[in-house]
């Protein structure tokens, strides 16, 4: 899939108005500029496929705002018969947690857990491509670059300081701690340049 073919399919879910979409463009965009900084210090990435997931992760807005955005994109994706860059809607909400730890915080129901895994679904694997897009995910408010801590804290003041939210930022922290090794800096420091065209 290219980047033509991933607008598409975000365009055939969802209305130009809104907010969401956006949100996808500024992901896609934010995340292939990281890939590329990381192919520039010679790591093996694809950038192309790095903004495609980005444009892709929140497909499941389409169906849901809850926290089951993942999975409802994942399922959404392999119905248009895009699986493997459907894994992104489910693999940005995982952060890195076992199907059997997404259930108890509500992002599966244990049928679709059970499903998944015989499916032979591997949460235990994050491609680089896709820890990228979720980090750049975890420090995109709607459309607005920020650090991670500022994204959480602003998660806890809307819903409420839920335990899974500590632990989202907990992932996602050492998920850009990963990428940030790639990089030579932190991932939001390496956007700083492109801050003005993401807000």
């Amino acid at each position: 899939m290219n980047r033509e073919e991933a607008i598409a399919l975000l365009d055939k879910y969802c209305s130009a108005e809104a907010s969401w979409r956006d949100h996808c463009l500024q992901v896609g965009a934010a995340a292939r500029r990281l890939a590329e900084i990381i192919s520039g210090r010679g790591h093996a990435v694809d950038v192309e496929r790095t903004e495609v997931l980005g444009l892709l992760h929140d497909l499941g807005r389409s169906r849901e705002h809850s926290m089951r955005h993942g999975i409802e994109g994942y399922l959404l994706a392999e119905r248009e018969g895009h699986p493997d860059e459907g894994r992104i809607c489910l693999v940005h909400v995982l952060k890195g947690r076992s199907l059997d730890d997404a259930v108890p915080v509500g992002l599966l129901e244990d049928e679709e857990r059970l499903q998944l895994m015989e499916d032979g679904w591997r949460s235990n694997h994050i491609s680089l491509e896709e820890k990228i897009v979720t980090v750049v995910d975890t420090m995109m408010s709607d459309t607005q670059l920020v650090p991670i801590e500022h994204r959480y804290a602003s998660v806890r003041r809307r819903y409420g300081a839920l335990p899974h939210h500590y632990e989202d930022e907990s992932l996602a922290k050492r998920l850009s701690e990963e990428i940030a090794q790639l990089l030579g800096m932190t991932p939001y420091d390496a956007l700083q340049e492109l801050r003005d065209d993401l807000s």
